[in-house]
């Protein structure tokens, strides 16, 4: 099954990486010869940051020390927590439904975990067209966070039997303009942010979205990801 992406981090194999840690093939208590985990992790994908961030966080709002794009224009949603968005926006998209789960990397030691979290959430990337912000939840009102280069951001795991193939494009302005279209629908303002997912779905599908979209993904793919025989990791 092959999922289209794109996004400015680098994405690798977390099955493929613990297999490479293994301690011992032949050990049949090895976590990782148990079925329920290697079901769970055989499609999942860490996304790695390729540069440092370093956020100063206040009640007034936040700043990147990089001077990187960055937002902070929500209103806390937990008590004694902040929130911004490291403006750093990750797309997927499959040609049939395929759902997409995006948790914080609580497999990997990373240090920003100690001071927040990533936000994420679970949605079809076969009906739905939308970015994945990375948006982070912090454990206190003001602080400061870095979130090191070569770190894991987030997971990906795409919820499936089937085998996984990551294709990546290129954001143009046409598929901006696709993905904007949806995320500023009447199906995705404030006033109706409590509404089913199932909604979206079947405004997507009946859109003229969709075959424009997978046209234009096509045409973005970057050069190495556009032989459909070359496995991605």
């Amino acid at each position: 099954m092959i999922v289209y992406y794109a996004t400015n981090a680098q994405a690798s194999s977390i099955w493929k990486e613990l297999q490479s840690k293994r301690t011992s093939n032949s050990n049949p208590m090895n976590f990782l010869g148990c079925p329920a985990v290697r079901d769970g992790w055989h499609n999942t994908y860490a996304f790695t940051l390729k540069e440092k961030r370093q956020v100063l966080y206040k009640r007034s709002g936040a700043i990147d020390l990089q001077q990187k794009p960055i937002s902070s224009e929500r209103e806390p949603h937990l008590e004694q927590t902040n929130i911004f968005n490291l403006q750093m926006p990750h797309y997927f998209f499959s040609e049939v439904p395929l759902k997409i789960k995006v948790t914080a990397p609580h497999f990997h030691k990373v240090s920003y975990l100690e001071h927040g979290t990533f936000i994420g959430g679970v949605f079809d990337i076969g009906q739905w067209f939308r970015p994945v912000e990375s948006e982070i939840i912090t454990w206190a009102e003001e602080g400061e966070i870095t979130f090191k280069k070569d770190e894991p951001l987030f997971y990906s795991q795409f919820l499936t039997d089937l085998p996984v193939r990551l294709k990546r494009f290129t954001m143009n302005p046409m598929i901006e303009h696709l993905a904007n279209g949806l995320i500023n629908s009447p199906l995705q303002n404030k006033e109706n942010l409590q509404g089913s997912l199932q909604s979206r779905y079947d405004a997507f599908n009946k859109s003229d979205f969709r075959l424009g979209l997978i046209n234009e993904i096509k045409e973005a793919l970057v050069p190495e990801e556009a032989n459909p025989d070359k496995e991605f990791i």
